[in-house]
Formats: C-alpha cells, structure tokens, sequence
C-alpha cells in the first residue's frame, strides 16, 4: 500500500505546482487587469464598486487563460462539459469570495497597512520606481489572493477530476 500511497501523493503535488504556477499566472493578468482599468478610468479608491467591477473583470478574463490550461496542463484532462460547468461553478464560487474578501478588506483599510509596511520595509528608491507599492487600491487584493487560491485549488481539482 505504501508504493500506491507514494505515487499518488506525488501526483497531486505535482498538480499543486503546476496550479501555483497556472495561477500565478493567471493571477498576474487578473491583477494587470485591474490596475490597467483602474488607471485608464482613474478609478479613486473612494468608488468600492467601481473596484469591485474593474476586479470581476481582470478576474473573467484571467479565467479563460486558466481554464484552458488548468485542463491541458495542470490537470492533464480533457475537457467536457461537467468539467466545464464544474470548472466554472467552482470559478463562481471564488469569484465570490475574491469580490467579498476584496469588499472587506477594502473596508478595512488593509491596503493602508500595506502600503506602510512596504514603506517600513523597502528603500525609497524602489517605491518611486515602483509607485503601485504606495498605492492602497493596488496593494489590496494581494491578501485576497493568499486566502482564496488554496480554496480554488481544492475545488477546481475536484471539478476537473476524471
């Protein structure tokens, strides 16, 4: 039992690697989007909703991408259409839970918190280089991510599962 115990959990720490990197991916476009729209649109970390949408929509598109790959590479399946209704119910799911952590934590002022540890911790002449570091709005989904991705990967695993 023990050989049949070793190669599955390799199997699935294969799977995890893969996801981390399909969705940090993922992530990256999902975050480009919203800082892209929130700059186009000077979107003013006052407008909660305006943020929420400009992060549904960074989060829709970064979706397609991942799919695609979450099947082709991550999980190594075919896709079909339970895995797609799966895949995209457990994609409704975490995006609710993104919108509401988001929702939140914005209230919350985490991105406030942020911005003066990476004050506190990074030299002035990366932060004027890097100016989304000073930026509450753009700092905030960042715990969003670190709380939500673990759950996405239990639940598109599950989805797309043959």
């Amino acid at each position: 039992m023990a050989s049949d115990a070793a190669p599955a959990a390799g199997h699935t720490g294969g799977q995890f690697l893969r996801f981390v990197i399909v969705g940090v991916l993922a992530t990256g476009v999902h975050w480009g989007v919203y800082l892209l729209i929130n700059t186009l649109f000077s979107i003013s970390p006052e407008n909660e909703t305006a943020l929420a949408v400009s992060y549904g929509l960074g989060y829709i598109i970064s979706f397609i991408g991942n799919y695609l790959a979450s099947l082709k590479w991550t999980f190594k399946t075919r896709g079909n259409a339970k895995k797609g209704i799966g895949f995209a119910l457990s994609h409704a799911i975490n995006l609710g839970l993104h919108v509401s952590f988001l929702k939140l934590f914005l209230h919350l002022r985490v991105g406030d918190l942020l911005v003066s540890l990476t004050t506190y911790l990074l030299p002035s002449s990366l932060l004027s280089l890097l100016p989304l570091l000073s930026d509450p709005t753009s700092l905030t989904p960042l715990p969003v991510f670190l709380i939500v991705i673990p759950i996405n990967f239990l639940l598109v695993r599950y989805a797309l599962r043959d």
